[in-house]
């Protein structure tokens, strides 16, 4: 019942600051409603602390950010419940950008574990006769080969006085989704383009094998053929597989004046943003050079890129001498790699 109570208020304090931010009503009209609101919060949330829940079973909510900000303590999520609130935040990063929507999830204990990736890699099956004894043993299965190493990444949120003293933003329900577009950013960024040095995501553009280069046709621009070569590499895999490019490269393709089948390859890929049923997702964070020997697209098997998230969520406001403004600073312990390299394909400039 109180969570209920909880939910209907927060509804109504951001409808309350939405209105705010707009200009629809005023501040001042908005203060009386705002404070009785928050007045009814606190007290359901104290009577919620007071119930004999012990802290290591029970969800960290916002509501405790929120009063931990207050009193300008630290706020860590840890125990039982830490897995199942870095799931929450792995939900809120899928929505808010495709490619963090299709990599593979593992997570760990906390911050100093290393997360074993488990990926089978399994040969494909042979027929055996009926009673064979003297199968030989798959010796390309690998499980656990790998492991990511969750690294810390912070994000810093500065906020004024006057926001957290006059009460007129309801600071509260608007930090989530504040600190998830900033990390959803930095995370698919990483998932894209990261080196693999100095605590970066191994990215997909990173280091593709030599036999896993596929060069253009020609020099210059690259052409619609160019990404049916691309496509047709990671068939068997489609309903798994992506192509990433660079919206720049993509218009190059689009340009391409080849008439017949590249035609009609080109309808379905402005259409459906498919190649030979493969799906293209367009990103700025992709490179966008098309000189010679640079990867311009990335394909590959999305199963197969790992993704870490540690256990620890750490918001903490912190102060300086002579500023005014909180700090609120917010880490998050995460990583990726491509976990099988040989079902990643990198198109090559000429």
């Amino acid at each position: 019942m109180n969570n209920e109570k909880l939910i209907s208020i927060d509804l109504e304090l951001r409808g309350l600051s939405d209105k705010i931010k707009s200009g629809e009503i005023k501040t001042e009209e908005a203060q009386k409603k705002l404070d009785e609101l928050k007045a009814q919060k606190r007290e359901i949330q104290q009577l919620t602390a007071q119930a004999n829940v012990p802290a290591d079973n029970r969800s960290i909510t916002m509501g405790d950010v929120y009063k931990a900000m207050i009193e300008k303590r630290a706020i860590t999520l840890n125990g039982t419940g830490a897995i199942n609130q870095v799931k929450e935040l792995q939900k809120e990063l899928s929505q808010k950008k495709e490619i963090l929507n299709l990599v593979r999830y593992f997570y760990g204990a906390n911050a100093a574990t290393n997360i074993p990736v488990l990926s089978p890699g399994l040969a494909t099956p042979a027929a055996a006769a009926e009673g064979a004894a003297n199968i030989a043993f798959d010796t390309q299965a690998t499980l656990g080969n790998k492991s990511i190493t969750p690294i810390a990444y912070v994000s810093i949120l500065p906020v004024s006085a006057e926001t957290l003293t006059l009460g007129s933003f309801n600071f509260e329900t608007e930090l989530p989704a504040i600190f998830a577009d900033a990390f959803a950013d930095g995370f698919a960024k990483g998932v894209i383009q990261g080196n693999g040095t100095n605590g970066n995501f191994r990215g997909l553009f990173d280091a593709i094998p030599a036999n896993r280069q596929i060069n253009c046709a020609a020099a210059g621009t690259p052409k619609i053929q160019d990404l049916v070569a691309l496509a047709l590499q990671i068939r068997d895999y489609t309903d798994e597989a992506i192509i990433v490019m660079n919206p720049t490269v993509y218009s190059g393709i689009i340009a391409d004046a080849a008439n017949g089948v590249a035609q009609l390859y080109k309808e379905e890929l402005i259409r459906n943003k498919t190649i030979e049923g493969v799906k293209v997702l367009l990103t700025g964070y992709a490179p966008s050079s098309i000189a010679a020997g640079a990867v311009i697209a990335v394909a590959g098997r999305m199963s197969d890129y790992g993704f870490g998230l540690a256990s620890e969520i750490n918001i903490e406001p912190l102060k300086r001498p002579g500023d005014t403004n909180t700090y609120f600073q917010a880490t998050v312990f995460a990583n990726g790699t491509k976990i099988l390299d040989t079902n990643f394909y990198g198109l090559v400039a000429r």
